[in-house]
């Protein structure tokens, strides 16, 4: 496992939160018949299963600490087989301690990116992070706000809506620079403000791609699409804008969903197929 990066000046380290229970192909994939699957079964799937991970990264640049995503969250999780989320603890053990944080940023809303924003054991609730400001998608905070879509996801009155009662939370837009370094890119697709993040310095670039990516199947098969993506059309395209990226540019990707073996990577084109190398 390869659990530190460095990009030019910034340094990149990869954080574990949860390995969830695996999922069917056709329940991740529903679009997909499950007979696409024979090529990839013993290179992709763990018995037949979609197996993903939640992970996170951490960005040090320009003496600032950035927190992308924040899993999702202490549990226990019902809908996970009631295991518990350990970010806090992957963080320290890398030396890192929660105060250290100076910003956290989000890649969009959904519950295993948003669990460890804050301390709901405490009324009111308090930041996991006490130091750092929380940035937020705009677009996702339009959609998750609206009632209709808010009533489905409890996590954001939980976890994000608390934020900005706090002065804790602005939120960004697409090309917002989080440092001179860290770059939003406008991802959209998985969810409609999905946001990556683009990391360029010393000539070198990288790219945090949030869940713009869940498996290495998609570098392969861009155009398979999760289930839970609200317009996939949009999500093939914003994948095919990462791996052309990866490909042209020689950038790598981090993807905190991939085995912890393979966050970091890039695309290489093999016999005229796109394939996913770890570095």
């Amino acid at each position: 496992m390869q659990e530190k990066l460095q990009i030019g000046n910034l340094e990149v380290i990869s954080l574990m939160d949860m390995v969830p229970p695996p999922r069917s192909p056709d329940d991740f994939f529903p679009d997909v018949d499950i007979a696409l699957w024979d090529p990839y079964k013993d290179e992709v799937l763990d018995k037949g299963l979609v197996q993903l991970y939640y992970g996170s990264f951490i960005v040090r640049s320009n003496g600032k600490i950035v927190l992308v995503d924040t899993g999702i969250g202490p549990g226990p999780h019902p809908t996970r087989g009631n295991q518990k989320g350990d970010l806090l603890n992957d963080l320290i053990r890398t030396g890192i301690m929660p105060g250290d944080i100076d910003i956290v940023v989000h890649s969009h809303l959904h519950i295993d990116h948003v669990g460890w924003n804050l301390d709901l054991s405490s009324d009111p609730p308090i930041p996991y992070f006490p130091n750092a400001r929380y940035l937020v998608p705009s677009l996702d905070w339009d959609y998750f706000t609206r009632p209709e879509n808010l009533i489905n996801a409890p996590w954001v009155s939980e976890n994000v809506i608390p934020l900005e009662s706090l002065s804790l939370m602005d939120l960004f837009g697409d090309g917002f620079n989080v440092t001179d370094e860290i770059t939003s890119l406008l991802t959209p697709g998985h969810t409609p403000g999905h946001m990556s993040f683009i990391l360029s310095s010393g000539g070198e670039k990288a790219a945090i791609v949030g869940d713009a990516i869940h498996s290495k199947v998609q570098i392969s098969e861009p155009s398979w699409s999760a289930g839970v993506d609200v317009d996939k059309t949009a999500s093939e395209k914003s994948r095919l804008d990462l791996i052309d990226r990866s490909i042209s540019q020689d950038m790598i990707i981090a993807a905190g969903h991939f085995h912890p073996d393979e966050h970091f990577g890039r695309v290489h084109i093999d016999n005229n197929v796109m394939k996913w190398k770890a570095l």
